[in-house]
């Protein structure tokens, strides 16, 4: 009898094998199949804009920007581009906290290697509660290596014929990852950068990701800077004072764009799309010359602009230009005419990336229309639009 159980004990352990094998290839099966083939918004690639450097030449980036939804709204790669001559790319997606951050910093590397990253700190704070940052960089986890938990969507235009199809990542974006924006909505509320000895340390959840962020750097003869992207309200004086220790400790530069003085110092009244959480076009010339000046002092760049290997840079200023040029009006009837990139981007949650249907109109629209100088992109909860020409 005794014989008789422990062979039904090992039928069922072998019952139970069988089918967490036949589970898991399920899963990986369908990874492959639904992953996304092509980096165009048509693809349905998880924020395209944000891997556009999968479509630049290998190793020609050498300055990239992360962060969450504050990054590719306040740095233009344009600007850095006309001052400097330095190839620069904003990767950041609405919402992105710290372990997605690592994620796409492996992606990047595939194919770039930069000389210096500057990553937003503010995403160390990603989610209210140390809970849901737990969950936040779990979930990032779980869609790192199980990709079919994050494009489980894609069966609805699923296609067996491209399912087994190479990658063909190609698509580029001529602002290089930035959102472009000439909305004003001013921020009316309290100063949140009235100094203060008190001190909110950076999260334990995130110190475990950043040091993966930068043992990944240093592997690869990365510099690092830390900065904090204006924001009148996902930012105070007390974090300040956490990260500047704790950048400290690290040997890590940091920069609290909050602090600027002087002329390139953010106008809440002008400087801002939507009352204070991220900046419009104007804010950014700001935090980009801010930025430019401190890495021309501190870092050394061969100016490319001259190189025949990125004339495609020049033509894109020029974009950026008129783009900047175009009175509003002009703008609002331009983004009429281009409907054709939908970016996934949502930095509207603190705590979790929202959905957009793949259309060019968002699930809540604000009166206020962008455009940019032919595609329109598309952001969870704005209806502005960011330049994607590929």
């Amino acid at each position: 009898m005794v014989r008789d159980m422990k062979k039904e004990r090992v039928k069922n352990i072998i019952k139970v094998i069988v089918f967490m094998l036949i589970f898991c290839g399920f899963m990986a099966l369908g990874s492959v199949m639904l992953y996304p083939k092509t980096s165009d918004p048509e693809g349905g690639l998880s924020n395209p804009n944000a891997r556009g450097f999968y479509g630049e030449p290998k190793n020609s980036i050498d300055l990239v920007v992360m962060g969450n939804s504050n990054a590719y709204s306040a740095y233009s790669p344009m600007l850095m581009w006309k001052k400097y001559g330095i190839p620069s790319y904003v990767v950041a997606e609405g919402a992105q906290n710290i372990a997605e951050t690592v994620n796409i910093l492996e992606e990047l590397l595939t194919c770039q290697k930069p000389k210096l990253i500057i990553l937003d700190v503010d995403l160390l704070w990603q989610g209210k509660t140390q809970v849901s940052r737990v969950e936040g960089n779990v979930k990032s986890l779980i869609y790192k290596y199980i990709p079919i938990m994050k494009y489980h969507d894609r069966w609805k235009g699923f296609v067996l014929g491209d399912s087994f199809k190479a990658k063909n990542y190609t698509y580029r974006s001529s602002s290089r990852g930035q959102y472009l924006s000439k909305t004003v909505v001013p921020y009316t509320g309290e100063d949140m950068m009235v100094k203060t000895a008190d001190v909110e340390s950076v999260p334990k959840s995130s110190r475990f990701f950043l040091k993966m962020f930068l043992d990944l750097c240093e592997e690869n003869d990365i510099d690092v800077m830390f900065v904090e992207m204006p924001t009148a309200n996902s930012w105070n004086y007390k974090k300040h004072n956490g990260m500047t220790k704790y950048a400290k400790e690290l040997g890590i530069p940091f920069v609290d764009l909050n602090t600027t003085e002087g002329k390139n110092a953010i106008n809440w009244k002008k400087d801002t799309r939507d009352g204070g959480r991220h900046l419009n076009c104007y804010g950014a010339k700001k935090v980009t010359r801010e930025i430019g000046k401190y890495i021309s002092e501190n870092y050394t760049f061969t100016n490319k602009k001259k190189d025949p290997e990125y004339k495609s840079w020049n033509k894109a200023y020029r974009e950026y230009k008129q783009f900047m040029k175009t009175d509003k009006k002009s703008s609002d009837k331009k983004h009429k005419k281009s409907k054709k990139a939908d970016i996934k981007q949502s930095d509207t949650s603190d705590t979790k990336k929202q959905k957009t249907e793949k259309t060019t109109t968002e699930n809540k629209p604000e009166t206020t229309t962008e455009s940019t100088a032919t595609e329109e992109v598309t952001e969870s909860a704005s209806t502005e639009a960011n330049t994607t020409l590929q």
